[in-house]
């Protein structure tokens, strides 16, 4: 059977759903049903001044074709943070899950040392940050981590971590670092945005998200925690598209859909994937 056949199969047998599950994920894309800032999905905008000096609100932003661009360069005083505090389930993953923190940015001017940032602290009050320069990333509460970026391009960057106590860190699909967090007294929480004091930048965002995944399950497609046929239409989509299935699925692991373990999800995976389901 030709693999265009097959697909067609799998398509015909898959019942609905959109494949991700509001019960691990929480995102801001730039868009949604109601195209705007990210407090409108749910975050808290703080914004303001540090010293008192500066006046006005926090930074000028903008959204254009889904991306959000920040922009303090008129006034260094200001910051511009969005934020979750207390998110309706425990940041802190349960045994066989991992917690992930994905997001995708550029910087495109820094005057200071540093100034965007992403942070997140656990239930059990740990956490860890990243501030960013236009040539590094550093890693706010260890010392002396820079790493290297190259300036003035979009790199996606991912956070995860099975215990909340120590994380792995990749920058544009290779690990960067691994590392741990830091004792904080701050409550859970997770937050992105222009942040740091007495510094002024430009820095463009298309997304940030969060949650948490089950293990990697081979044939659980849509990362629910469970194979069934909920996972055909995730893993037809695998096939036919693996960008557009990492974008409905953020943060899903790959191999979930390489089911033969040849590290390559293609029609050597449907026969697999059939005797799986054929399984239940």
């Amino acid at each position: 059977m030709s693999r265009l056949r097959y697909v067609a199969v799998l398509a015909v047998l898959a019942t609905g759903g959109s494949g991700w599950s509001e019960t691990y994920y929480i995102a801001w894309e730039g868009e949604g049903d109601t195209p705007g800032l990210p407090e409108q999905f749910g975050w808290t905008r703080s914004w303001g001044n540090w010293d008192g000096l500066h006046q006005g609100p926090g930074a000028y932003r903008t959204l254009e074709n889904g991306v959000l661009a920040y922009d303090s360069l008129y006034d260094p005083g200001v910051f511009d943070f969005s934020y979750i505090e207390d998110p309706p389930w425990p940041i802190d993953p349960q045994p066989g899950q991992c917690f992930f923190m994905d997001w995708r940015v550029r910087v495109e001017q820094v005057v200071g040392t540093c100034d965007p940032a992403v942070t997140v602290a656990a239930d059990t009050m740990w956490q860890v940050g990243f501030e960013y320069s236009e040539t590094w990333v550093r890693s706010v509460f260890e010392d002396d981590v820079y790493i290297p970026i190259a300036p003035g391009v979009f790199h996606d960057y991912r956070l995860i971590s099975w215990d909340m106590l120590t994380y792995e860190f990749y920058i544009d699909g290779e690990l960067a670092r691994v590392g741990s967090f830091w004792a904080s007294a701050t409550a859970s929480y997770v937050g992105w945005g222009d942040a740091v004091q007495g510094a002024a930048s430009l820095h463009r965002w298309d997304r940030f998200r969060f949650g948490t995944l089950p293990a990697p399950q081979a044939g659980d497609v849509d990362c629910d925690g469970t194979l069934d046929f909920r996972d055909i239409n995730p893993f037809v989509q695998a096939l036919s598209d693996g960008e557009l299935y990492q974008q409905t699925h953020p943060g899903c692991w790959p191999e979930n859909a390489d089911i033969n373990g040849d590290a390559s999800v293609d029609f050597r995976d449907i026969n697999p994937f059939v005797e799986l389901l054929l399984s239940l």
